[in-house]
């Protein structure tokens, strides 16, 4: 009997250290933060989505030489989606962004199935999508669209990384038809930069059928093109030049304990820093960090990728949040070959103090994004005389959200 219990406890570890393994990886991060439910079956607690009115007189939009500076939507339901998105669309232009990327999810069923569709109770119609741009595009905001896949059934610790289909060519002729697909609404919607792929690290070494799917995009969509590398896959990827910005995520490791000081993460970014510039002054395109974000736990600073690290929520938790913002934005900003940044994640879940998740709503970290976005915007307007502030200058910033 000993004997008996005993493998069912190893039994019980394993398959319990490979679900969290699963979830902990950056493509099960989508599913599991925002309208997903967290451990024990219980929804993060969502905002009332209020209707928001349209924009009387649209707001213009930065140029196409702009950086892009702005917050990602996830987008988890097709239904009533266009009021939701009013909704956030308002928020992020509330905030200061210029910019709002989206993702959207197509789904195979798993690293090895062969099968793979857009479901409509996920993602939006075309003329809802449409929609979403106009409204997006009259809050003075920018679009990213980016398609991604997500798996419906992974086998154990399996993500979209792994990808392994018993026929690449099949699979590379859905894959194709899927951006192609969403590239076609991107056109219609005028978005600014569309994605042609996030973070599928398996796929990435058969170059000539990157290279071949990027040129249909191209026959379909005028915008300007990238793809979202995994912050440590980056450089293996050999179809940089084929596309006009090189995106990347950003969920390096800044320290070997919670809460740290914003002095060591400032000095943990630095060769960081140096090491992407170096490699980026090779391929000469501008760089664009597709997902910057941290949760608000504590150890978040030790793995950023990893939602259930430490799954509380503490006043530490909410200050390394904030001071892994605050790093980033004194590492990066400024820097002239970043040509974006768009923080994870913004979603009609409530935040605040009490939550854990990626959001900084309600959260110190907005306040910091606020200030950033409205320093952004001051020096925009200074930048003639030169007279820009210091980056860690404090400017008035509107009270957090209860």
């Amino acid at each position: 009997m000993t004997k008996l219990m005993g493998k069912i406890l190893v039994l019980i570890l394993v398959v319990g250290a490979a679900v969290w393994w699963s979830c902990s990886r950056e493509n099960d991060r989508l599913a599991c933060s925002g309208q997903s439910a967290r451990p024990g079956g219980a929804a993060p607690p969502a905002i009332e989505i209020d209707e928001v009115e349209p924009v009387a007189s649209p707001r213009p939009l930065a140029s196409k030489e702009t950086p892009y500076h702005g917050l990602s939507i996830p987008l988890h339901s097709s239904d009533n989606c266009v009021k939701r998105m009013r909704r956030l669309l308002a928020e992020i232009a509330d905030m200061g962004a210029d910019t709002v990327l989206i993702s959207t999810p197509g789904y195979q069923e798993h690293a090895g199935s062969e099968t793979f569709k857009i479901d409509p109770a996920v993602t939006p119609s075309e003329e809802q999508w449409l929609e979403i741009f106009r409204e997006a595009h009259d809050r003075g905001l920018r679009v990213i669209l980016m398609p991604i896949i997500l798996l419906s059934d992974p086998r154990g610790n399996e993500w979209r990384g792994v990808i392994s289909p018993p026929n690449w060519d099949d699979w590379f002729d859905r894959y194709r038809d899927f951006v192609v697909h969403f590239a076609r609404i991107a056109q219609r919607g005028k978005v600014e930069v569309f994605l042609v792929g996030s973070e599928l690290i398996s796929t990435e070494k058969y170059t000539d059928r990157w290279r071949a799917l990027i040129k249909e995009v191209r026959k379909v969509y005028e915008g300007r093109l990238s793809y979202s590398a995994n912050w440590d896959h980056y450089k293996v990827v050999e179809f940089w030049d084929a596309l006009d910005l090189v995106g990347m995520t950003n969920y390096y490791k800044l320290s070997d304990d919670p809460n740290p000081t914003q002095e060591s993460l400032i000095e943990a970014w630095k060769p960081i820093k140096r090491g992407i510039l170096r490699w980026q002054s090779k391929i000469g395109k501008p760089l664009m960090f597709t997902e910057a974000g941290w949760c608000s736990q504590e150890g978040t600073s030790i793995e950023p990728w990893n939602y259930y690290h430490n799954q509380k929520a503490t006043p530490a938790g909410l200050e390394e949040q904030r001071r892994c913002y605050r790093a980033f934005i004194e590492t990066w900003s400024g820097t002239p070959e970043v040509g974006g940044i768009m923080w994870w994640e913004w979603n009609d879940t409530a935040g605040g103090t009490s939550d854990y998740n990626y959001t900084p709503r309600g959260k110190p970290a907005e306040q910091e994004l606020r200030d950033w976005f409205r320093r952004l915007r001051q020096e925009g307007k200074v930048a003639a005389d030169g007279a820009q502030p210091p980056l860690g200058s404090p400017l008035p910033g509107r009270a957090l959200r209860p």
